[in-house]
């Protein structure tokens, strides 16, 4: 019985990796063709330490969307409108 166990989880650690290894390359797949403005504005994203923490990254069904602060703070306004009016 302890022989099982071993190779349950043996074969379930395999399995977690190999399941890391397929999401770590989905993800850099996906993010190799990330867009460089903004969806809404049309902003151009530079790439500095500020705009990579201010702006936001959707992904959604291997789309890849970039959001400006601005544009998602109203994004962020309209969805609580739209729920407020729905409750």
């Amino acid at each position: 019985m302890k022989k099982l166990r071993k190779v349950n989880t043996k074969k379930r650690k395999q399995e977690r990796k190999a399941a890391q290894a397929r999401l770590a390359a989905d993800a850099a797949k996906i993010l190799t063709n990330h867009p460089t403005e903004c969806c809404v504005c049309q902003t151009h994203f530079e790439r500095t330490q500020q705009t990579v923490k201010s702006w936001n990254v959707t992904i959604n069904e291997n789309r890849v969307r970039l959001t400006c602060p601005t544009c998602w703070g109203r994004i962020k306004e309209r969805v609580e409108m739209l729920k407020n009016d729905t409750i």
